[in-house]
């Protein structure tokens, strides 16, 4: 049944309604961090459903059953605990974004709840439950919502595709569970078609590649805003549904292992070229997220036991790493006053090249944290299942390091400069979900116990090495060190460009511009446009000829009709 975590976030949600105007955003903020955080421990402390209890059966029209699980498995209890745990973070910083004495906003907050209550619904529910389908609108609705009320919706004038994108999804999973839900549930032949369309409505939901245009909101949105939905909710709701009904279906063909897998590796490849392209942080932080994303979907697509585990803790690492990645980038545009690296308008503190770096590590899943094991699984069976997927994801994870590396370039020239101090709000998401990647990543055994060794079909004893947990720690301590000595390091000159001298462009920006090509494999949007472009030029050339036959003909069925009618009247 409902976790009482739910019923938390949901008073939350609506005391940041009611006290939006008479209280300080602030402290709504800080109210809903609260209740985050509370709903995390409510998900912690709850017992463990038996193996011999039910799912409940809530409601049930025809074929249409609504039902519910007696609890959260070890599965979707670490999902939870991350989501709820991550979403705290965000809204810890956001509250700490916003000045003291603002007023009006709260309702950002109440909407960045029922996101979150919307998600641990989703959790609660069966993969082939109806439920699913109404958390995901629910999501959209409310991700919308928190978007619409920080101004981000009236800033753009564009239309809004994630709430768009999310109840499609929601509307086709819907279909899909209708058409096709028995069909699943008893693991027949004809349910390949409706579990096609399951794993559209994922894609389009998580707004991953090839659909990551449902992102495009995120751009305007505070970083922290876009990464509590589309770091943190969509992904939870929408990859964690495909892990659980993956599991729940029986093996999947050859064919459907392989689409997979082209979906998961093109993804990564077209996100890392996508992200050679952006200057601003929060663009480039919605390519890193889908590039993750893909990773989990080409997670799905392998069989095994270490697959089996890669694709929850590839999940968690991009819901915890994109908190860290946002604090980051919000961090370097509260002192900068952009988010665009190229400005140089002003000097970032060293915990937030600290926190920029820290975000790296997540997303690219370097040691010493978390993500490392996720990716060591999922390369270590892609080897033998699928080693062409390896090509493309190392070829993605190189690109996007290029991305990433560029704004750290930026943040540490010079070299010399007086920095200004960290203030809590740039600190306090890194130092939960940052911490949390650096535990689980020293001490991955903690985890296994708990989580990973407890779902179904995974290894009976956990695939982590002694030498390789050593040297996992020992290149994570080369690369802190290696850092530190980035930050700290000192100009021994000055070069002064000559001001008749050209302007240049960075590596990764021309290599990025080289690439958008292979980026519309994740955001086909131009390469649509550029169609339809041509589809009306076609039009356009087809007219004269398709004019000259259209009046030839006209006059020769003129003709048939006259000498027709009369020869009618003769007889």
């Amino acid at each position: 049944m409902l976790n009482p975590g739910f019923i938390i976030l949901l008073a939350g949600a609506a005391l940041c309604f009611g006290l939006s105007r008479l209280v300080p955003t602030r402290t709504l903020g800080l109210v809903a961090a609260l209740a985050a955080l509370l709903a995390a421990g409510a998900v912690a402390l709850a017992p463990a459903p038996g193996a011999e209890q039910a799912t409940v059966e809530v409601l049930s029209i025809g074929g249409a059953r609504f039902t519910l699980a007696p609890g959260l498995a070890a599965g979707e209890r670490a999902v939870a605990l991350a989501l709820l745990g991550g979403g705290g973070a965000a809204l810890l910083g956001l509250a700490g974004a916003v000045a003291a004495a603002v007023r009006g906003f709260g309702t950002v907050f109440a909407w960045s709840l029922l996101c979150l209550a919307a998600v641990l619904f989703s959790l609660n529910a069966p993969p082939l439950s109806l439920f699913q389908p109404q958390s995901w609108s629910v999501l959209a609705l409310a991700g919308y919502g928190a978007l619409r009320a920080s101004g981000t919706a009236a800033r753009s004038g564009a239309p809004p595709l994630g709430v768009s994108f999310g109840l499609a999804a929601s509307a086709l999973l819907m279909v899909a569970l209708l058409v096709g839900g028995p069909a699943l549930a008893a693991g027949g032949s004809t349910a390949w078609p409706a579990a096609g369309a399951g794993l559209l409505a994922a894609l389009g939901l998580a707004a991953c590649a090839p659909l990551m245009n449902g992102r495009d909101d995120s751009t305007e949105a505070p970083a922290l805003l876009g990464a509590l939905i589309f770091g943190l909710s969509a992904p939870a709701a929408a990859l964690g549904w495909l892990l659980r009904a993956v599991a729940a279906l029986p093996a999947l063909p050859g064919s459907w292992s392989t689409m997979l897998g082209l979906v998961g590796g093109l993804g990564v490849l077209a996100c890392g070229a996508g992200a050679l392209g952006e200057q601003r942080l929060r663009a480039l932080l919605g390519w890193a997220w889908g590039s993750q994303a893909s990773l989990v979907v080409a997670a799905v697509g392998l069989r095994g036991p270490l697959a089996v585990v890669a694709g929850p803790s590839l999940l968690l690492s991009l819901m915890l790493g994109a908190v860290v990645a946002a604090a980051a980038a919000a961090g370097v545009e509260h002192h900068t006053g952009s988010d665009d690296y190229r400005d140089g308008r002003g000097a970032v503190p060293r915990l937030v090249v600290l926190a920029w770096t820290l975000g790296i590590l997540a997303s690219l899943g370097l040691p010493p944290l978390w993500g490392f094991w996720g990716r060591l699984w999922l390369l270590t069976t892609a080897q033998v299942q699928q080693p062409w997927l390896v090509a493309l994801v190392m070829a993605g994870m190189v690109l996007l390091a290029l991305a990433l590396l560029a704004p750290l370039a930026a943040m540490l020239t010079p070299a010399d400069a007086t920095r200004p101090r960290s203030n809590w709000a740039d600190l306090a998401p890194v130092g939960l979900a940052g911490g949390a990647l650096l535990a689980l990543g020293l001490a991955p055994q903690l985890a296994w116990a708990h989580w990973p060794g407890q779902l179904p079909l995974a290894p009976l004893q956990a695939p982590i090495a002694p030498v390789v947990q050593g040297a996992a720690v020992a290149a994570g301590l080369a690369l802190l060190a290696l850092g530190i000595l980035l930050v700290r390091a000192r100009s021994a000159r000055t070069l002064a460009r000559d001001p008749d001298e050209e302007a240049v462009r960075l590596a990764p920006e021309a290599l990025g511009a080289l690439l958008q090509p292979l980026a519309w494999l994740a955001r086909p949007a131009p390469l649509l446009h550029g169609l339809w472009l041509a589809l009306q030029l076609a039009s356009e050339l087809l007219r004269i000829p398709v004019g000259l036959f259209e009046q030839r003909y006209y006059l020769l069925g003129v003709l048939g009709a006259l000498i027709t009618i009369m020869l009618l009247m003769a007889q």
